[in-house]
């Protein structure tokens, strides 16, 4: 614990930008907002609502998928993800996407790269 103190006291006096770091700086309040916005916006999106109330707010996105399970991407940034399951509306045809398919899982909204293949 000594040790951490000294670190952190060397770390004021050398370096004083540091301090902000390891404080804490003040989070940039319109960005903030911004996240917050786009997250409540994904919220919207939950289980027994179809494909069709999906694709209005996500995108498909490249990569592995079938039509019962498939990643999609927030609209307005695609590194925005969400991974989405689906009650296929038609169980004859498990290899078709249907806007009337209904949605049974989706994951929380999460951070990632593109995959474009």
């Amino acid at each position: 614990m000594k040790n951490l103190v000294l670190l952190f006291s060397f770390l004021l006096v050398v370096y004083p930008p540091a301090a902000s770091v390891c404080i804490g700086a003040e989070p940039d309040a319109a960005f903030t907002k911004q996240v917050s916005d786009v997250l409540a916006e994904c919220k919207k999106i939950s289980p027994g609502m179809t494909r069709a109330d999906l694709l209005k707010v996500f995108t498909t996105e490249g990569g592995l998928s079938t039509a019962a399970r498939r990643t999609f991407v927030y609209r307005g940034c695609p590194y925005i993800k969400v991974d989405v399951e689906f009650q296929i509306a038609d169980p004859k045809k498990l290899l078709e996407e249907r806007p009337t398919d209904t949605i049974s899982k989706i994951s929380t909204p999460y951070l990632a790269y593109s995959i474009i293949d």
